[in-house]
């Protein structure tokens, strides 16, 4: 078994207070961010699942303020963008099955779907939670 080594670069990282405005900001940098660094084809991908992890980082942490950051991974054979949204509830991202009906509570069903894959750590007092895009280079 031979290993791929994967690089990692920071591409934007930054604080936003933990107001409803803020989801829009995280999209537009997040947006621009790509763009820049020639990542575009991962936007309409990357700005839904940051708009997610944002939304409930607002919603359910009720955190003053939130981290967002986006990492630019790549290996041998696959080229990867990942978004970590951090905020100060050491509370755990619940997965929820929805009535059909609900107006809320699939965001972390939309995330896992764009998613490679998705999860949560702990960061400091809070938590990170990410999520990795992926394509084929």
């Amino acid at each position: 078994m031979t290993a791929t080594a994967t690089e990692t670069t920071s591409l934007i990282a930054f604080i936003l207070p933990g107001v409803p405005c803020s989801v829009r900001m995280a999209r537009f940098f997040v947006r621009a961010a790509l763009s820049y660094h020639d990542l575009g084809d991962f936007g309409t991908d990357a700005e839904a699942v940051t708009s997610e992890l944002v939304t409930n980082a607002i919603t359910h942490a009720d955190a003053p303020s939130i981290g967002v950051e986006l990492i630019r991974m790549g290996g041998s054979r696959a080229l990867a963008v990942g978004v970590a949204v951090s905020d100060s509830s050491p509370l755990p991202p619940v997965l929820r099955d929805p009535e059909h009906d609900a107006e809320h509570g699939r965001g972390l069903q939309l995330v896992a779907a764009l998613s490679a894959d998705w999860s949560w750590a702990p960061r400091g007092a809070g938590k990170a939670v990410y999520a990795i895009l992926m394509r084929q280079e």
